[in-house]
């Protein structure tokens, strides 16, 4: 069964990447996003298997969606993009409800 996997990022370039080489092995499709909004239009349509929501987006602040899409009852995991890296961003992500951060 193919997988559905939910890519939240506003850099066209690393997205269109990432997308890439997720669906190079036939076990994903992936839906994109380049914004907080567009993500959350999107998890109301259907569910994911993954979500991989990107620290910094134009509209609002990721940990923040991350948030949100717990309160709609987004229970797929959710594994956060960030360029910091410190302990404190890692918190304040797990905080918000995320699995993971790279």
């Amino acid at each position: 069964k193919i997988k559905n996997i939910l890519l939240v990022d506003d850099d066209d370039d690393l997205r269109e990447a990432l997308a890439e080489q997720l669906v190079m092995t036939e076990d994903f499709e992936v839906f994109e996003a380049e914004n907080g909004a567009a993500a959350m239009a999107r998890v109301k349509e259907q569910n994911y298997e993954l979500i991989i929501l990107d620290v910094g987006l134009p509209d609002t602040d990721g940990r923040e969606l991350c948030r949100l899409m717990r309160k709609q009852g987004v229970k797929a995991p959710i594994i956060m993009l960030t360029g910091h890296d410190t302990d404190a961003d890692t918190i304040l992500g797990l905080d918000a409800g995320a699995n993971d951060y790279v």
